[in-house]
């Protein structure tokens, strides 16, 4: 059922890139061609600006003829003209730099549209008739009845993950309580990827980790919904309020995950010990961790942070890749809230992404861990498709050209 939808979509995407390709070689025709002629106020307005010409003209020639008048460019002039040149060139450089575009959702490429509501603005001047139809329909399809339905069922998965975990929860610590805990959770991620919906593709299952470290690139929280609807992990990350901080107190109660504040030394001193205790353990998930430390727009893969690196000297990557065509999967924290986000998010048509599970990387023995880290950001980015960055991801926490922008 879900290959013919999505076969639909694209036909539909192809149809309107092309409606809209069309509109704008008309008009550039037409433009060029001048079927039509000037309007009598275009008329009005190029006899207006002829009579203006012709007295600066007039003016100009005076000027020039009386030797009192100054010259009309001195070098004041000319040096603030080249300084002027220098100070745009370099504002442009900034507001254009491969950083701060990661921060964003990225572009559609030029000449596609997908139909959402998002990216309507840049495009409504150039859309006919039929496109404005076609995208009514879209409109009320998505926000009147696909919006409600995916909102309920939504909530009803919260809901049952909470109730679930803390039936697990009660559980006591015998042999069978990991694979109890494992499928019922697993199912309820399956559920909720249903409801959204998202769409996946999981390849290289051979090298599915089964415990250690995994690291993957970091694009939003459906991540971790993603990747936990293959695998059981125990999770890491920043304590979060609101429905992620209800997902997080629910999933403790039935599985080692360990949340901690970013900002407290103390607590990453004590995410480390755990974290090799944990690698130590042989009765434990797999630990799951976003060295990235924040959310990229998934065009790129950011510096990776070194403590990961530091506590097993085997690895397990993950590349995750979203095809943005049928929605958009990046979480902008400093501008949207995860309520906010959620409701793009099951407003767009799905989300479809493909996960590659590589084979496990070794430390070598002469190597740093910030080498270490490099080496898998590399082979990650490399998978997937996307660029390698040096850049710490955590400027996007504190950047201004965002604003400027």
């Amino acid at each position: 059922m879900q290959k013919p939808l999505m076969e639909l979509l694209e036909k539909l995407f192809i149809y309107s890139s092309k409606q809209l390709q069309e509109t704008l070689r008309k008009r550039a025709l037409e433009e060029r061609a001048g079927d039509f002629g000037p309007t009598k106020q275009e008329q009005q307005q190029r006899q207006h600006y002829s009579q203006l010409k012709k007295k600066k003209t007039t003016s100009k020639t005076k000027r020039t003829n009386n030797p009192k008048w100054p010259p009309i460019k001195n070098r004041l002039n000319l040096r603030m003209e080249q300084c002027c040149d220098v100070i745009a060139g370099g504002l442009r450089l900034v507001l254009d730099d491969e950083v701060t575009s990661r921060f964003a959702a990225a572009q559609p490429p030029a000449g596609e549209w997908n139909l959402l509501t998002r990216n309507l603005r840049e495009k409504k001047r150039r859309l006919n008739l039929r496109l404005r139809l076609i995208w009514l329909a879209a409109w009320l399809l998505r926000y009147v009845l696909l919006l409600p339905v995916r909102a309920i069922g939504c909530s009803t998965c919260v809901v049952v993950i909470a109730i679930a975990t803390a039936l697990l929860g009660l559980l006591p610590d015998w042999p069978f309580k990991r694979p109890v805990v494992e499928y019922v959770l697993r199912q309820c991620f399956r559920l909720t990827a249903s409801c959204i919906p998202v769409m996946m593709r999981f390849h290289n299952l051979e090298n599915r980790p089964t415990l250690g470290i995994s690291v993957c690139n970091h694009t939003s929280p459906l991540d971790v919904l993603v990747l936990m609807c293959d695998v059981h992990y125990s999770l890491t990350g920043q304590r979060h309020d609101g429905i992620l901080g209800i997902l997080q107190r629910s999933l403790v109660r039935a599985s080692p995950h360990m949340w901690f504040e970013r900002r407290a030394l103390g607590e990453r001193e004590a995410l480390a010990l755990l974290l090799r205790l944990h690698v130590g353990a042989n009765d434990r998930p797999p630990i799951l961790i976003f060295p990235e430390g924040t959310c990229i727009n998934n065009t790129a893969v950011m510096q990776f942070k070194k403590g990961s690196f530091t506590v097993s000297n085997v690895v397990y990557p993950v590349a995750v890749r979203y095809d943005r065509r049928f929605g958009e999967a990046y979480w902008d924290s400093t501008r949207y809230s995860m309520l906010r986000y959620m409701l793009m998010v099951i407003s767009s048509w799905c989300i479809t992404c493909d996960i590659w599970y590589l084979p496990p990387v070794f430390k070598l023995p002469d190597e740093t861990s910030i080498d270490f880290s490099n080496r898998v950001k590399a082979a990650i980015a490399a998978q997937a498709g996307i660029d390698d960055l040096p850049w710490d991801g955590n400027l996007k926490r504190w950047s201004p050209v965002r604003d400027w922008q």
